[in-house]
């Protein structure tokens, strides 16, 4: 783990490690979040279009609010904006009018999930997974496991989820006011 701290501050590797943190973002993956940013990644860093972690959050298709605080918590600016002179709240307030205008549907769940919310895989990924796990054998129980867990995370996933984009709204909004 050490060695992940040094290279993501080294300013060689920087710039990697900050599209790594970049990308869990937009994809509304606080988990992801959480641990690049344990590696000691700027939470402030941007795009070329000066876009942070945060504004890419919010502008990507899976906001999520335990990502927008999992950054806030480790120093994000709420108060950067990108080269449109937007901010994370301003593109979050956009996207729950957008929302909210739009008349409500309900949640439509994947195909992957079964009746109890948990994976189910087609024929051709039942097969996949089952050479996968023969080729492994018992080597790597683990990479078997966060496969799975992958799969599933995604299958959950839920697409610009008015909910959570209120919950970032206030949690924005609440740091505004912080400040």
């Amino acid at each position: 783990m050490d060695d992940f701290r040094t290279m993501a501050r080294d300013p060689k590797h920087r710039r990697r490690f900050e599209k790594l943190l970049y990308l869990a973002a937009k994809r509304g993956d606080a988990d992801l979040v959480a641990e690049r940013l344990s590696w000691g990644i700027d939470p402030n860093c941007s795009s070329p279009r000066g876009r942070t972690p945060l504004i890419a959050n919010v502008r990507g298709c899976c906001p999520s609010a335990a990502t927008v605080s999992a950054l806030l918590e480790r120093g994000a600016d709420p108060s950067l904006t990108d080269e449109s002179g937007l901010t994370a709240l301003d593109y979050a307030r956009h996207k729950l009018a957008r929302a909210q205008a739009r008349p409500s549907r309900p949640h439509r769940k994947s195909p992957s999930l079964d009746e109890n919310d948990q994976l189910r895989l087609n024929a051709a990924d039942q097969a996949d997974f089952e050479t996968l796990r023969r080729e492994l054998g018992g080597a790597d129980r683990g990479f078997l496991r966060i496969w799975w867990q992958e799969r599933l995370r995604a299958a959950r996933r839920v697409f610009n989820d008015p909910l959570q984009i209120e919950k970032i709204v206030a949690i924005l909004e609440g740091a505004e006011k912080e400040e």
